[in-house]
């Protein structure tokens, strides 16, 4: 792997000072960034815009113990059940007992959660869940609403410049301690952010596939700088495949997928025959664990050649449904399905990453002033399987605690010295590129996903690594070709943790 995929002289770019960098602008960046002292200067670096994350496009809402009836240790146990073993169980006690206040403190910055009339917090459950215990806003647009009002909060912030349409190029460090980024500006100019803090909330990996959730700007750039950085990664083989995404043969880049909570609030999985066949295959029903769910729907499948199933929603009324999921009911009628009396055609697609950079309990990778949160992160939380609505709240408990620990350590201004630029010739052109984007989509899809088997892994990892050969001593120079660099080093990240690890065990499932 290259150290740098910056290939200019650094030693020519401008240099940008400031205390904290935070790389991404979904609810764990945002979250973040409001909790670093007002008197250290932050940049945040944001891909795109303010709205183009997981975070905003997150449905369902956030874990939380909050009903009366509910207990840390219900919350605690269920995310062990799910996470199938592999949970660092330390870590899991944090997230679930620094919840509430994390909630507490979203009602006092005024995101707008949905309330009954008395005024208290509405409470819905999801799969894996033992009981109710996911807080919304908007009904099914929880990402959005709380991104919303969290950015319009930075926003206004004075210690905190925004980079928009900026990318992140490579992660700068010396003697085991961060020293800074190289980025390419919304005018493709590259320059560098000097800080002894960073923090990747960098998101997921969704657009290594074909058919996922994810936007498009989803790629693992954070993983891959980390990782050439010197930065420890983790459990990257088990990549989340989200059970019920809306099926529609006008492929769309980015799937509209169909929340959970539509199965908290009664919705059936059903054949094409009608039979609602996850009654009898586990003892949470249509809310077993993602993994599980995924599984016995690609299984029903295989054995009927269909190319999806049927989410039944029949069971709620039009004013429920409409009120409870407005964004659902709009996209499903904009397509012609007729909610909640038309059954949903759905079927899995890749969702979420529950391995990433490691870190430990307040966010810190082994490099010094280095930190990741958010998706980007392994934090141990999600081991095998990621329990229903814990990811937001992951991002608002780690974030806030990466924050914290930059606070306290009032790191100086580090020293940084500047490699010279590399001696490489050729390039790869515009569609050569696109290409290969393409070829690591369809690799991935075909032999990383739900389903996996050894000689299927060793074939997507064999060609994964002949792509990283190929851009190993090319000259990069845009930013699509440090996005395809960034695509090949992760995807072959998963394949070798997937090879590694010889047995099934939750998103990890290998037959043969």
């Amino acid at each position: 792997m290259r150290r740098y995929l910056y290939c200019g002289s650094m030693k020519d770019l401008e240099i940008k000072d400031y205390d904290v960098v935070i790389i991404g602008s979904g609810i764990a960046g945002l979250y973040a960034s409001l909790h670093i002292d007002p008197y250290l200067k932050v940049a945040l670096v944001t891909k795109v815009d303010l709205k183009t994350s997981n975070s905003y496009y997150a449905q369902g809402g956030i874990a939380s113990v909050i009903a009366p009836n509910d207990t840390f240790e219900g919350h605690i146990e269920d995310t062990l059940v799910a996470g199938a073993g592999l949970c660092n169980e330390e870590a899991v006690k944090v997230l679930v007992e620094e919840g509430p206040e994390n909630i507490a403190e979203l009602v006092k910055l005024n995101v707008p959660f949905d309330t009954n009339p008395e005024g208290e917090l509405m409470i819905t459950r999801e799969g894996g869940h033992s009981c109710r215990r996911i807080v919304h806003c908007g009904g099914d647009a929880t990402g959005r609403e709380t991104t919303k009002q969290l950015a319009q909060i930075v926003m206004e912030k004075e210690n905190i410049d925004i980079f928009f349409n900026t990318f992140l190029i490579d992660i700068l460090s010396e003697d085991g301690h961060v020293t800074g980024a190289v980025v390419s500006g919304s005018d493709s100019t590259q320059f560098i952010l000097r800080a002894s803090n960073i923090i990747l909330a960098t998101g997921g990996i969704g657009y290594l596939y074909k058919y996922t959730t994810n936007p498009r700007a989803a790629v693992g750039d954070g993983v891959a700088c980390a990782k050439r950085a010197g930065a420890e990664c983790e459990n990257m083989e088990m990549v989340q495949f989200h059970p019920t995404t809306l099926y529609c043969p006008e492929y769309s880049e980015r799937l509209f997928l169909i929340s959970e909570a539509v199965r908290g609030e009664g919705g059936i999985l059903r054949d094409s025959k009608g039979v609602a066949f996850m009654a009898d295959k586990h003892k949470l029903k249509d809310l077993a664990p993602r993994d599980i769910v995924t599984r016995f729907i690609l299984k029903e499948l295989e054995k009927s050649g269909d190319t999806n199933v049927f989410l039944d929603v029949s069971s709620m009324s039009d004013e429920f449904f409409s009120h409870r999921f407005p964004t659902i009911y709009s996209e499903c009628h904009k397509l012609g399905v007729n909610v909640p009396v038309d059954e949903i055609p759905v079927r899995p697609a890749q969702h979420y990453m529950m391995g990433g950079i490691k870190t430990d309990l307040n966010g810190m990778t082994n490099i010094d002033g280095l930190y990741a949160c958010g998706e980007a992160a392994c934090t141990g939380i999600h081991g095998a399987n990621r329990l229903a609505s814990n990811s937001i709240l992951e991002c608002l408990v780690f974030g806030r605690r990466a924050a914290r620990h930059i606070n306290e350590a009032k790191r100086q201004k580090s020293r940084i010295t500047l490699p010279d630029a590399p001696d490489f010739k050729g390039a790869a052109s515009s569609d050569e590129i696109e290409k290969d984007r393409e070829a690591i989509r369809c690799c991935m899809s075909e032999k990383a996903g739900a389903v996996r088997t050894v000689a299927d892994m060793t074939a997507g990892r064999n060609f994964i690594r002949s792509l990283c050969d190929k851009y190993e001593h090319l000259h990069l120079s845009e930013k699509d070709a440090y996005e395809v660099c960034n695509m090949a080093e992760t995807a072959l990240m998963i394949f070798d943790a997937a090879l590694a690890r010889k047995e099934s065990v939750g998103a990890h499932y290998v037959i043969g």
